[in-house]
């Protein structure tokens, strides 16, 4: 089977795909930033939790919470469905900028790291 395999890549000129060292970055700060996001935006939602900690560990939660401004179209019971959709979507705009900042961040430590790995040897 191995034969076949190596005959047909040579006639097709196949390659095997390779990703280089900046896109396995970025794939990687991809992934990890998804459950720092969530950790992120859990931790804002929080209230135990003393304000200055959250505007550190979770700007996009206070920048979400800055940016869209809720406004209530109803009154009596539509008022609580008003309510529980404001918070649905800035919660979940908190969570997007969060793994977004985080994305980054996770992102350029890596680079740093890696270029003064090279620069040392």
């Amino acid at each position: 089977m191995r034969n076949s395999r190596e005959r047909l890549s040579r006639v097709l000129g196949y390659r095997p795909i390779t990703i280089s060292r900046g896109g396995k970055r970025a794939v990687w700060s991809a992934l990890i930033s998804i459950p720092m996001g969530l950790t992120a935006t859990t931790i804002s939602d929080s209230t135990v939790v003393p304000d200055g900690f959250r505007y550190v560990f979770a700007p996009g939660t206070m920048l979400a919470f800055r940016l869209l401004k809720p406004e209530n179209s109803h009154r009596g019971v539509g008022a609580l469905g008003d309510a529980i959709a404001a918070y649905t979507s800035m919660m979940s705009w908190a969570f997007f900028l969060n793994a977004i900042f985080y994305g980054l961040l996770i992102f350029c430590t890596i680079t740093a790291i890696s270029a003064s790995k090279s620069v040392t040897r």
